[in-house]
């Protein structure tokens, strides 16, 4: 009887110990799915940050980029155009030694041939450096067409010989830098009658 009844105790106390067993196992693993779970969620977000942060990179690359090229570009445009206001200044210079060879007398002797002939020389110098640095003359053709992108016209006149806004008339040569417009040609187009 007694052993029975230490039988019947010691089942007790294993029943008891069994619970107490199961209830700490069920805890840990509830503990442990819990922070399996936060695990999880922690990289999950681990994650989205990374490829937040990665898509910053990403787009801060870019703009450097395009910041380093707008600069090369803005670099590379003061070299082609430094010389604009310098340019323009001295074309008044070339109209003006133009103006004068166009009314050169058609008799010319001694003193006189020297002069014009040193006038030309000067012209044919000025046109030289403007062409070498990059500067480029707009002479439109007689019966060319108007291009208003290159041409100013200053009047129109009535003409049976052109056609409709062909240019008939240079009053003053254009010129361009690269492919920048510093002058316009000034031009007189024609009209028809209507």
């Amino acid at each position: 009887m007694e052993k029975q009844q230490e039988n019947n105790n010691n089942q007790e106390i294993g029943t008891d110990v069994d619970e107490q067993l199961i209830n700490e196992v069920e805890n840990q693993l509830s503990d442990d799915t819990i922070t399996l779970q936060d695990s999880l969620q922690e990289i999950v977000s681990l994650k989205n940050q990374i490829e937040i942060l990665q898509d910053k990179l990403l787009r801060i690359i870019a703009e450097s980029d395009n910041t380093r090229k707008r600069l090369e570009k803005s670099i590379e445009e003061a070299k082609d155009y430094a010389i604009v206001s310098f340019a323009k200044d001295l074309l008044s210079v070339n109209d003006n030694l133009s103006r004068a060879l166009e009314h050169k007398p058609q008799n010319m002797e001694g003193e006189l041939a020297n002069i014009i002939t040193g006038v030309e020389m000067t012209k044919s110098e000025l046109t030289n450096i403007l062409q070498k640095h990059g500067l480029e003359s707009i002479e439109p053709l007689l019966g060319e067409k108007f291009d208003y992108n290159i041409h100013h016209a200053i009047s129109q006149i009535v003409s049976d010989e052109y056609d409709q806004d062909s240019v008939i008339a240079v009053m003053q040569s254009g010129y361009k830098i690269k492919d920048r417009l510093l002058r316009p040609a000034i031009v007189q187009v024609s009209k028809k009658v209507s």
